[in-house]
């Protein structure tokens, strides 16, 4: 049992680590645009297709976005 906790402690520290670095690097603007490969790379994807996308995966904020607004 110990051993368990030892080993998500680790990975849970190397995830924060990460989630930290990539905050810093958009927060100074040094991250770079995610490049689309494979089955994507031939494709125009717009702006708003973009948020086309993010209002169907977060549809339900959305909704009380609306209903606040109102």
């Amino acid at each position: 049992m110990m051993s368990y906790a030892i080993i998500r402690i680790q990975a849970i520290q190397k995830e924060l680590e990460l989630l930290q670095k990539n905050l810093a690097d958009e927060l100074q603007g040094t991250q770079k645009p995610t490049q689309l490969q494979g089955l994507w790379k031939d494709i125009d994807i717009s702006d708003d297709d973009i948020e086309e996308a993010q209002q169907a995966v977060f549809r339900t904020a959305y909704e009380k976005e609306d209903v606040i607004e109102s």
